[in-house]
């Protein structure tokens, strides 16, 4: 199945669905150094933020990463959101409903991989963004990687038959010029490789149930899994990379038309 082929929508609210908090279970478990991808993302928010919105929240890690802080998820699926801490609002990323120049940070963890078109989701935030206020994301990205890991993955999506897709494919192209057009200051972009640790067969079925792999059969995920956990024991266990990219923008102007 390529990805012209895909019902996004479709797919995406039937995964989380049937998997409400799927991709938060394998993220919160994956590590580099002292943190977790969440973590490292709340890093980027000011401490003199005093309101949040959650982009595409999930059932709310990152809010739960800044306690004791003002933030509002937003989610457009309701299983999903009903794991989250509160306030939480169920709508749109393309309308979200909020006054220009609501808050002063917007967070999105892995969403705009998701979230399209992604021009319009920027020009959104954008606009409910304060002039001075920060979009800081982390995104899916290709590395780093270190040579094991190569193999480790090679092997997996041999098992699989398929790579994990998103709707923005890969690493998202022109990721900068894009924020630039709406209207943002780009004023970091790192890379972080996190390790998700593998022990057991539980192990092995979350990280692959976390994937997004339309056209993929159950039988072959749990073949997968089969395989990554046969591996992790033979091994006294398995770090499998996930890596990701954080990038940091100023809202600057309003969105170029």
């Amino acid at each position: 199945m390529t990805e012209n082929e895909i019902d996004w929508p479709g797919y995406l609210r039937e995964f989380h669905s049937a998997a409400p908090g799927s991709t938060e279970a394998l993220l919160s478990r994956a590590v580099a150094g002292d943190h977790t991808p969440y973590r490292w993302l709340v890093r980027a928010v000011s401490g003199e933020a005093r309101r949040v919105l959650d982009l595409a929240c999930g059932n709310g890690p990152v809010a739960r990463e800044l306690y004791g802080r003002c933030v509002v998820g937003v989610d457009n699926n309701a299983a999903q959101l009903a794991g989250a801490p509160g306030p939480k609002v169920q709508a749109d990323a393309l309308h979200l409903p909020f006054a220009n120049e609501a808050f002063d940070v917007v967070t999105c963890s892995m969403g705009l991989a998701v979230l399209q078109p992604l021009p319009d989701i920027l020009a959104e935030a954008a606009r409910v963004l304060r002039r001075g206020g920060v979009l800081a994301a982390t995104v899916p990205a290709l590395r780093p990687l270190r040579r094991g890991d190569i193999r480790t993955l090679t092997s997996l999506t041999t098992r699989l038959r398929s790579t994990p897709q998103f709707p923005a494919s890969g690493e998202i192209k022109d990721l900068k010029d894009q924020l630039r057009a709406a209207g943002f200051h780009v004023m970091e972009s790192q890379r972080e490789r996190y390790a998700y640790s593998v022990r057991s067969i539980e192990d092995a079925r979350r990280l692959v149930g976390a994937l997004y792999l339309p056209g993929t059969s159950d039988a072959r995920r749990e073949a997968a899994a089969a395989w990554l956990a046969e591996r992790a024991e033979a091994r006294d266990g398995l770090d499998v990379a996930v890596p990701i990219r954080r990038i940091t923008a100023m809202r600057t102007k309003v969105a170029l038309a």
